[in-house]
């Protein structure tokens, strides 16, 4: 069996984390968390958002090492390992990657509901960022070209969420790369199913203590805010963007006709607690059991 490279692409705040410490939790895989700071940045320590362990495998890893720098790891890490989790998010990051051959590689988009990304968004932008975002989207998003200088701010943040996500598309499409679409929600609400469909994509068998990530040592970048987790030992769905995010805002999302003809396009819809691949039920108008996908 040939060694893998799995690749989580997604905007910010989509749970990258959460989904590469559940595959890296697996006894043949490794979450290495955001590898683009780990080679770019070889004095990175803790921020603010994360907290970051180098360990044995990392170790020494710079800006010299990057062409190579799975080999290296592979090299560095248990014979059964067979799988590298990487989390950076950016396609710009896996793009240098894509023409070497010494192992398989494959891509998840790991996509979240625009609603709960608006909220993040908003949360943390300032008059600049805000500016700079209107242009990028004047420059790659034609369709609102004559309207995103004077429309509010969270159709600014709505718009940034169809760019980011139309980025990732197209990098898919255009190399035809493995790949497979996941959704927050469902990632959420039914883990065992999710990453057990991802497990046995990769070639691997699924093992249940995947889901009980706390369990096992990880090197990499993992999330500060969520340390709460691990020590609960608990798992949970953030709806935050529920009671946090206006009414118009979230009403903005659902009617919007380009949002949802891109959600359409990747066979996914937008229900009440966010983004699905599953079929809705006619009956309850909620999505079926999984096992009927």
């Amino acid at each position: 069996m040939r060694k893998t490279v799995l690749f989580i692409l997604s905007t910010p705040y989509a749970g990258s984390h959460y989904l590469s410490l559940m595959l890296g939790s697996h006894s043949q895989s490794l979450h290495l968390g955001e590898m683009k700071r780990v080679c770019l940045r070889p004095n990175i320590k803790d921020s603010r958002e994360c907290t970051f362990n180098r360990g044995n495998i990392l170790k020494g890893l710079g800006p010299e090492h990057t062409e190579r720098v799975f080999e290296t790891i592979f090299s560095r890490a248990e014979p059964q390992v067979r799988l590298l989790v990487d989390n950076t998010k950016r396609v710009h990051w896996a793009e240098r990657f894509l023409t070497n051959s010494n192992y398989d590689k494959k891509f998840i988009h790991l996509i979240r509901d625009p609603r709960a990304i608006i909220r993040r968004f908003a949360m943390r932008s300032r008059f600049r960022k805000k500016l700079r975002e209107r242009w990028k989207i004047f420059r790659e998003v034609p369709e609102v070209r004559a309207s995103i200088f004077f429309v509010r701010e969270h159709v600014v943040w709505l718009y940034s969420w169809l760019r980011k996500n139309r980025e990732i598309t197209d990098f898919l499409a255009a190399h035809q790369l493995d790949h497979h679409v996941v959704t927050y929600r469902d990632l959420a609400r039914d883990p065992g199913t999710e990453v057990r469909r991802v497990m046995e994509w990769t070639g691997l068998n699924y093992e249940p203590g995947q889901l009980e990530y706390w369990n096992f040592d990880h090197v990499g970048t993992e999330k500060r805010a969520y340390e709460w987790v691990k020590e609960q030992k608990t798992t949970f769905i953030d709806l935050r963007w529920q009671t946090e995010l206006p009414a118009a805002a979230q009403e903005a999302c659902r009617r919007d006709s380009y949002v949802a003809s891109y959600i359409a396009s990747l066979s996914l819809r937008m229900v009440d607690d966010g983004l699905t691949r599953l079929p809705l039920n006619v009956a309850s108008g909620k999505p079926a059991p999984a096992d009927a996908v």
